[in-house]
């Protein structure tokens, strides 16, 4: 009972305090509603004077933007009207500037002539009739011819031709930009240049400045290629000239009308006029070739130049402007070489292409070149230099062809044959100049290649021009047989082939001419081998009679002969015939082939080593039969050689010197 107790007033206690905490907040929540009561008092008043101040500023508010619009609208009226009578003003402000000039003080010019269009703009627009724009746009125009006169001025004064010598570093050390060979302009003067060129193009709405640029750096471009083409023929000791007759003549009207008709279908119908027969044309290849070096290297160079000055919009066109007289220049001087074929051909004067070989293989070395620095859309540009190397190789070719046609159909004349049957001009010609080809085989096996096909290679070449010396030679062939022919004698005319045919071959030997021509026609060597085996094979008949001389037999029976016995009459006359024969037509062969010729050693000796094995055992055998055999009283008068003196007399075979 006492444990309920305590819990029971445990209880009570807690409720009491508990009793005590609730009259507490309810306290505290009587004084908070008293103080919010007082809040919404205060604020509903706040709100009331707020009420009221906004009802007296408002229109403050309006008053004061009116008037700041007000003040803007005037502070904008004063700032138009400075901007117009600025107008009115700016031919008096610039007048002084512009009498003046624009040397030395490009920019202040052009600063004064922008004002002088924002007011001819101005007044064209606003008062179209007043005397002001008339003014102003005189100014204008004045000022702008004077900018004119100031660009080509300055252009003029700074642009002069590159020295030789300086053309010449730049081609052979490789340089692509103006500086590197002081060909720059002054950096004032480009800075000028195109302060001006840039104004004439946009305010100035002017081109005529590009027409000064092109014309003066054209201009100069070909004063600097001539200046270089004087210099280069003035280190040449002389100038080379054309001279004739170094082939056989054979017209060549048909073919060259051939050739002009197939130019004309090609690339168009040339215009340039046929040179005059009479006419003598000197080339210069050397001036020429460094012309095309010098060239593109200038032109890169004026690109560079160009650059800095001239607007993006105008640089293509002003480029094409300036490199057109230099191209046209290049071009006819090529052409010259085109003219001097064509003269090759009339006179049939054929090696003489060789000397312009360099120039066309210049041209084709240096033509990536030219295409990489001719961009212009212009077809003109890009087909100059193809076209030039297509006259040249398409004309050199008619030259190759004529050459094999005259060498076909050189006259089989009696008067044009060695005496001697030595080797004719024509041989010697024609392969002399095969082996020119040989050496330049890159250039003419690509002129003959260009006519199949365009794109060409090394291989291309070699095997087109093997097949163009293998036609040479197989006209060659046929020429020389039919000249042989003209002989009387056969044995002369073996002689004359196999000299030719001999020559021919060492011809081939020298100057990679038979590596060349093994291309077309691997067994070259082989077969004039053996055309010489023939011919010295048929020369040697005219020795095969001696042997029947040189036997005891007669009419089929054999002349019995001992030493110290006499024999029958018709035996002693027998012997004494063929003595006779052999001694006669022995001496008229060695004084008749002596004569003749035979340049080859090599060929000589072994000649007259198969003479002797014919003729110097028989006769030997022969004559010691019937040396010791009374045949006759006057032995001397038919024992007249003696094995010694056959020998002898065999090597003064194809020995005109000889006594």
């Amino acid at each position: 009972m006492e444990d309920i107790f305590l819990r029971k007033q445990e209880i009570e206690d807690k409720l009491s305090q508990e009793r005590m905490r609730s009259e507490m907040i309810k306290g505290s929540l009587a004084k908070a509603d008293e103080l919010t009561n007082k809040m919404v008092t205060i604020l509903n008043q706040f709100d009331e004077r707020l009420h009221k101040l906004e009802d007296t500023i408002l229109p403050v508010h309006r008053n004061t933007k009116d008037l700041q619009r007000l003040q803007d609208n005037i502070e904008k009226t004063i700032v138009s009207l400075d901007h117009v009578i600025g107008y009115h003003h700016v031919a008096h402000e610039v007048e002084s500037v512009l009498r003046q000039g624009p040397s030395r003080q490009v920019e202040r010019y052009l600063k004064c002539m922008d004002q002088l269009g924002q007011a001819v703009a101005f007044f064209s627009e606003n008062n179209p009739d007043s005397p002001e724009l008339n003014t102003v746009s005189t100014l204008f125009t004045n000022g702008k011819e004077s900018l004119e006169k100031e660009f080509q001025g300055q252009l003029q004064r700074q642009t002069k031709p590159l020295p030789p010598n300086k053309v010449m570093n730049l081609i052979n050390h490789d340089k692509d930009t103006e500086a590197d060979v002081g060909i720059h302009l002054h950096e004032k003067t480009v800075s000028d240049l195109a302060l001006i060129a840039q104004w004439l193009a946009g305010p100035g709405k002017s081109e005529g400045f590009t027409k000064s640029y092109a014309a003066i750096r054209s201009s100069n471009l070909v004063r600097t290629l001539e200046g270089l083409r004087d210099f280069i023929k003035g280190q040449s000791s002389v100038s080379k000239k054309v001279s004739v007759g170094t082939t056989p003549k054979k017209s060549g009207t048909r073919r060259a009308r051939q050739h002009e008709k197939r130019k004309d279908t090609a690339m168009g119908k040339s215009s340039y006029a046929p040179i005059a027969e009479e006419e003598i044309i000197e080339v210069e290849t050397e001036p020429f070739v460094n012309m095309v070096s010098g060239c593109v290297k200038l032109f890169y160079a004026e690109q560079a130049i160009m650059q800095s000055i001239i607007p993006d919009k105008h640089k293509q066109r002003v480029f094409d402007d300036i490199i057109k007289d230099p191209l046209d220049k290049l071009e006819q001087t090529g052409m010259t070489f085109v003219a001097f074929e064509k003269q090759c051909i009339t006179r049939h004067d054929h090696p003489l292409i060789i000397t312009i070989f360099p120039a066309i293989q210049h041209l084709k070395q240096h033509l990536p070149a030219y295409q990489d620095i001719l961009k212009s859309p212009n077809e003109q540009y890009h087909m100059k230099l193809p076209r030039l190397i297509y006259e040249l190789e398409s004309t050199g070719v008619v030259v190759l062809d004529d050459f094999a046609d005259c060498v076909k159909s050189d006259p089989e004349k009696e008067s044009n044959m060695p005496k001697d049957g030595t080797v004719h001009e024509l041989t010697s010609n024609a392969m002399l100049f095969l082996q020119q080809l040989a050496q330049n085989a890159d250039v003419a096996g690509g002129m003959l290649a260009s006519q199949r096909d365009s794109q060409q290679s090394l291989a291309t070449a070699r095997r087109s021009l093997s097949t163009y010396i293998s036609h040479v030679l197989g006209a060659l062939k046929l020429n020389l047989d039919n000249k042989a022919r003209v002989y009387l004698d056969n044995s002369l005319a073996a002689i004359f082939l196999l000299n030719n045919y001999h020559f021919i071959l060492n011809a081939l030997n020298r100057h990679g001419l038979l590596q060349l021509t093994q291309i077309e026609t691997p067994e070259i060597a082989k077969l004039y081998n053996g055309f010489i085996e023939e011919q010295k094979i048929t020369y040697l008949k005219c020795w095969d009679k001696f042997q029947g001389y040189l036997s005891a037999e007669s009419k089929g029976f054999v002349i019995q002969a001992q030493p110290g016995t006499k024999l029958k009459d018709k035996d002693k006359q027998v012997v004494k015939e063929k003595f006779k024969l052999f001694n006669n037509e022995f001496e008229e062969l060695v004084k008749t082939h002596q004569q003749w010729a035979m340049p080859s050693l090599e060929v000589k000796k072994e000649i007259r080593r198969r003479v002797k094995q014919i003729i110097l055992l028989d006769f030997t055998s022969f004559r010691d039969m019937f040396r010791m055999v009374q045949f006759t009283k006057n032995i001397d008068k038919y024992l007249k050689y003696t094995p010694e003196s056959v020998e002898e007399n065999i090597e003064r075979l194809f020995d005109q010197c000889a006594t």
